[in-house]
């Protein structure tokens, strides 16, 4: 049997790797990376609290590499024209020639200027079928979970797709 809603597969706060909006993005890599190291690629993002404990973003893998980006490569990585794309590899290469610079000028800045705000939420209570639908209609792979106004975890896509695999793999 799936299970019937989030309570049954989010990951605890306690669990869940998460880090004040003050932390400097050198403290995102290092506990990101120590997540690594210890269970593999298990967290991919990390849930941003401000001095009261209030969620206030999320930062994940792209959004530290795009930290790493000089201001060129920004604006060709994230603003989209009509018809294809803009092709910045070639300016990517030169990011190549300052990238050893690039990293430790940013990583004493704040995680709070390169977070994202919080795609959505769902409650402890809600149906799985909620929060797989908020996934998928935000193109997200995570979403915090809240019982009232208080993060309590974050349930993960790959749980909530393992549980739909049971379903649809289910005789």
């Amino acid at each position: 049997m799936i299970a019937a809603d989030v309570r049954a597969i989010l990951v605890p706060l306690a669990e869940y790797p998460h880090i004040t909006q003050t932390a400097t993005v050198r403290e995102a890599f290092a506990l990101l990376h120590k997540q690594h190291m210890a269970a593999g690629w298990r967290y991919r993002h990390l849930l941003v609290f401000d001095a009261s404990e209030a969620l206030v973003g999320v930062i994940g893998l792209s959004d530290l590499l795009r930290a790493l980006m000089p201001e060129y490569l920004k604006a060709s990585a994230t603003e989209h024209f009509a018809g294809s794309p803009p092709d910045a590899s070639s300016l990517s290469i030169i990011w190549q020639d300052c990238f050893d610079t690039q990293c430790k000028h940013v990583a004493e800045a704040r995680v709070e200027q390169y977070m994202a705000p919080v795609p959505d939420t769902v409650q402890i209570d809600d149906p799985l079928c909620r929060a797989a639908y908020l996934m998928v209609a935000h193109h997200t792979d995570m979403l915090p979970v809240l019982d009232g106004d208080r993060v309590v975890g974050a349930v993960r896509i790959v749980d909530v797709f393992n549980q739909a695999a049971a379903a649809v793999l289910h005789d």
